[in-house]
């Protein structure tokens, strides 16, 4: 039996004859190689007249279809792979949270673990409070998270009433009333931002849960907000707990 002759290569590019005598002794190559057939183009065959190469055309939407369902499928996993992070997130926040076993650990959970557990720059906790009117938020340069209190009536024009979380792509384009008040000393810095509406049910003051980011679009409005809001759930029944514990709810 004949030894099979080998084919030669070009120093340069592989030729036309080159491939198609690969292919001849390889009749199984596109079987064992199904995704080259999203990228070949098919060949189109001349009917005449107006008769249209159906097989062509319908090969041709075959390949645009598997080419969009892959899109789909790697953004789904890109997807899937950011809900399982923000899940991991959420439960380590939460699981802190918990445990907190007065207002000065609650409250300094938010300042110093939430910005890290969730990878923003800004964590502030606004209270709306008629202390706003005489009291200047401040805020150091080292850690500008932390308690901020809002003028009564703010975090509903800010929100408007029906929406209870509030995702902001880039704040230079978006407007949001009071932007500079919740994010006092910072406001210049934050490009994107996420505002989660909480309510205290032993007072039923208002109170602002807002994460600040300086790179545009880390938040926006394609991305789901239930562990946002069961976050929110979580911070508004344990600070209203250590509120009402701490004896200090009046005085803010």
């Amino acid at each position: 039996m004949a030894s099979e002759k080998p084919v030669t290569r070009s120093k340069d590019n592989i030729t036309k004859q080159q491939v198609t005598e690969y292919l001849r002794k390889h009749p199984d190559f596109l079987k064992d190689n199904a995704e080259l057939m999203e990228i070949l183009a098919p060949p189109e065959i001349d009917l005449g007249g107006n008769v249209v190469d159906l097989q062509h055309h319908m090969l041709g939407k075959l390949q645009k279809g598997l080419s969009s369902l892959k899109n789909k499928y790697e953004g789904l996993v890109l997807s899937s792979r950011d809900n399982m992070s923000t899940l991991h997130q959420v439960h380590e926040a939460v699981l802190s949270l918990m445990r907190a076993p007065a207002l000065e650990q609650l409250l300094e959970i938010i300042a110093m673990d939430l910005p890290a557990f969730f990878n923003v720059d800004i964590v502030r906790l606004g209270i709306e409070s008629e202390a706003a009117e005489f009291y200047e938020n401040k805020f150091g340069e080292q850690n500008a998270s932390g308690i901020a209190f809002l003028e009564a009536g703010l975090i509903d024009k800010t929100m408007s009433k029906e929406k209870s979380v509030l995702l902001v792509a880039d704040t230079t384009k978006n407007f949001i009333y009071g932007f500079e008040q919740i994010f006092a000393d910072c406001s210049g810095i934050i490009e994107s931002a996420a505002l989660l509406r909480m309510r205290l049910p032993s007072s039923q003051r208002g109170v602002l849960l807002a994460f600040g980011v300086r790179i545009k679009d880390h938040f926006h409005e394609g991305q789901g907000t239930e562990l946002l809001t069961f976050l929110a759930q979580i911070i508004e029944h344990r600070l209203d707990q250590c509120l009402s514990d701490s004896g200090i709810a009046h005085l803010i």
